[in-house]
């Protein structure tokens, strides 16, 4: 057999997932620098600084690897995306809340771009920016756990003990008597509560500075069915009498001046509901009663649709930027 080197071209995958990341790193680099400007706690602003710097390593890195190959730089968000001055949108609550949950997208992301890096430099490359991750995360949860922001998981007695599953009336949801809901089911539960609570915020937010009438529009829409899944998944909680984590509703402001373009708003709120698609996908694969994961189904189904409808008003805008396509040879030979 002969020996395969991958030291030659960077990949479709490798490709794509620089491509990504600089489109969402020129993102957080002009929310985080508007919250930069609006931020009165010291701890939370220490935070955000990591984080600034973070994302402008990486646009830089990744400038370096797309040039070395040829590819043009994505445009990304600019600074025609963002007003700095614009007055403060969301309390320093919201921001640290923000930015932990942003630091959860990270690692998921930075996790799966490994898992897809043949080429040395990008396993180099991704195994960094998780280690970043997981550090901005840490400092995250630090600050929200000291100042008594964050709401811990719902915990259980002490009183267990090793069993074996006996009868298939474990799996039953509908009909008959339930078991309590597992612990593997609260925690897909729990964390997928706590990413729609920071939807919620955000959406609340851009729906009363959004310029355009359709994203507005938008914004409501999906507000209204990120509450009816947050009713949904309380109840998966609150019916074995555990508690949901608090909300944050009252942590936007009266400002109705935009800091962010219409086009980094519907971004970033259609971004975060496609990744919900995966992060209800994964808590419904653990589900192991059959109710539960119908639940998730149904969401991931109203996901998929809200999430499709905010692709198609970003390109109606022209705000989607394509990715790198394959080579279209049909094309190409029709225009000989």
């Amino acid at each position: 057999m002969e020996n395969t080197t991958h030291s030659g071209r960077m990949s479709s995958s490798e490709l794509a997932n620089l491509w990504s990341q600089y489109l969402n790193d020129s993102l957080s680099h002009c929310i985080i620098r508007y919250f930069i400007n609006t931020v009165e706690d010291k701890e939370i602003g220490g935070v955000l600084q990591f984080a600034l710097k973070l994302s402008e390593s990486h646009l830089q890195k990744i400038k370096e690897f797309l040039t070395k190959e040829n590819y043009p730089i994505p445009k990304g968000f600019t600074d025609e995306d963002v007003t700095l001055e614009a007055p403060t949108l969301f309390t320093d609550t919201y921001i640290i809340v923000f930015m932990q949950i942003m630091s959860v997208h990270g690692m998921t992301r930075y996790a799966g771009a490994i898992g897809c890096a043949i080429r040395e430099d990008q396993r180099k490359y991704f195994k960094q920016v998780i280690s970043e991750s997981v550090e901005l995360y840490d400092l995250a949860t630090g600050v929200l756990v000291s100042k008594g922001i964050i709401s811990n998981p719902p915990t259980f007695n002490n009183h267990q003990k090793v069993e074996f599953v006996k009868k298939q009336s474990y799996l039953t949801g509908w009909l008959g008597k339930r078991r309590p809901i597992s612990a593997i089911e609260v925690s897909g539960t729990y964390l997928n509560m706590q990413k729609t609570l920071t939807k919620l915020v955000l959406e609340l937010g851009f729906s009363q500075v959004s310029q355009s009438k359709d994203v507005r529009k938008y914004m409501k829409r999906a507000r209204s069915v990120c509450q009816e899944h947050f009713k949904i998944l309380a109840s998966m909680l609150t019916d074995d009498d555990l508690h949901i984590p608090r909300t944050f509703d009252s942590e936007v402001t009266d400002s109705t001046v935009p800091p962010f373009s219409d086009k980094l708003m519907m971004f970033l709120i259609s971004s975060l509901l496609s990744s919900a698609i995966g992060y209800y996908g994964e808590a419904m694969s653990l589900c192991q009663r059959r109710d539960l994961a119908t639940n998730y189904a149904k969401m991931i189904t109203d996901i998929a649709v809200l999430a499709e409808d905010g692709i198609n008003l970003l390109i109606e805008n022209e705000w989607m930027e394509q990715p790198p396509l394959a080579t279209d040879h049909d094309d190409l030979a029709k225009n000989k």
